[in-house]
């Protein structure tokens, strides 16, 4: 089996000491920058603390992954799947989440991350925004809508969209006066 493979396989170790020596040896390769892992998955790995600077993410599974602790600045997430994904303290500097699902993701105390990067992801309902409180639907992110109107929920009516992403009215709605447009 070639290396490469090999070196990605490692990154689903249970051990976060091996999945950094192999996230080392990716990088040391060029295989953690030149799309090697696009669409690779990697639910529930342990990258702690992980060197992801620059790397090329995109589409990549990471449901249930354990981030928290890493450098994200100028890596390219989009389309990356973060369900569930606990990513407290990252540095998403620069990073291009365009498009990545965080949906329940846990991003407490995470830096660098900006409005302009999450008003480009897919979903973040449920998500635990990075000063701790709950995401509340201030992008009218696509996908939280389309799942809003398929559990049957009246996307114009805010106590109902209050309801939805499990906040207080005035919140939503402090929440809606925030909103970003394009």
């Amino acid at each position: 089996m070639s290396k490469k493979v090999d070196t990605i396989r490692k990154l689903r170790n249970p051990d976060n000491k091996v999945v950094l020596h192999a996230l080392e040896d990716l990088r040391v390769q060029g295989w953690l920058e030149d799309g090697s892992l696009i669409n690779i998955p990697l639910c529930h790995v342990q990258m702690q603390g992980a060197d992801l600077m620059f790397a090329d993410l995109r589409k990549v599974d990471f449901h249930q992954a354990h981030l928290q602790g890493a450098n994200l600045s100028n890596a390219n997430l989009s389309g990356a799947r973060l369900t569930r994904t606990k990513m407290q303290c990252v540095n998403f500097s620069q990073a291009n989440l365009s498009g990545a699902d965080l949906f329940k993701a846990d991003l407490s105390g995470a830096v660098n991350l900006t409005d302009d990067q999450l008003a480009t992801v897919k979903r973040l309902h449920g998500a635990t925004m990075p000063n701790e409180l709950p995401y509340d639907g201030r992008y009218n992110l696509d996908g939280d809508l389309e799942f809003a109107v398929w559990g049957r929920i009246d996307v114009n009516d805010p106590q109902a969209m209050a309801d939805f992403y499990g906040i207080s009215v005035e919140t939503y709605l402090i929440g809606q006066q925030m909103t970003i447009k394009a």
